[in-house]
């Protein structure tokens, strides 16, 4: 069971951060000249099917983690103990969760809010303030999220090293 939930939350991860990368790396700088003129249907039309994606597989992540943790032997009794939380193993996992909450409410803002609003006026008014503002809010939430994934990863890779 353990390299099975390992598997699965090192995949849905994977995917999750791989998607932000990719949007940094890839879309966002294709968007700046040949397909600037659609880049508010572009955006709406991948953000979303990702957006709905990620939040299918947030539960995953959370449900492999725990079946992880049980796999490697901890019973869901000892994961209600002080101690275990207070371990250097116990410490690690619960900074991954803090973050992983900060994640939540990050991707909660960017994806139901800033996102959908800065790509509707993106090809209505681009150059109007709003959008503009709108904009720079969605770039900054999606970069403190790909920020949150990766030290999330290097916490992860952490708990095994």
């Amino acid at each position: 069971m353990y390299q099975w939930a390992v598997f699965f939350h090192v995949l849905i991860a994977m995917f999750w951060i791989g998607g932000m990368l990719f949007t940094v790396a890839v879309l966002v700088p294709a968007t700046r000249r040949r397909l600037a003129s659609q880049k508010g249907l572009l955006f709406t039309e991948l953000g979303t099917r990702f957006s709905r994606l990620s939040w299918v597989l947030f539960p995953l992540l959370l449900l492999t983690g725990v079946l992880a943790l049980l796999g490697r032997g901890y019973q869901l009794p000892h994961l209600l103990e002080a101690g275990f939380w207070l371990s250097g193993y116990g410490m690690l996992i619960g900074k991954k969760i803090v973050l992983f909450a900060f994640v939540l409410i990050v991707s909660g803002i960017h994806d139901f809010w800033l996102g959908p609003a800065a790509a509707r006026l993106m090809d209505d008014a681009p150059d109007h303030p709003r959008t503009k503002r709108l904009r720079s809010a969605s770039k900054w939430a999606g970069r403190i999220n790909l920020l949150l994934g990766l030290v999330i990863v290097f916490l992860a890779v952490s708990l095994v090293r």
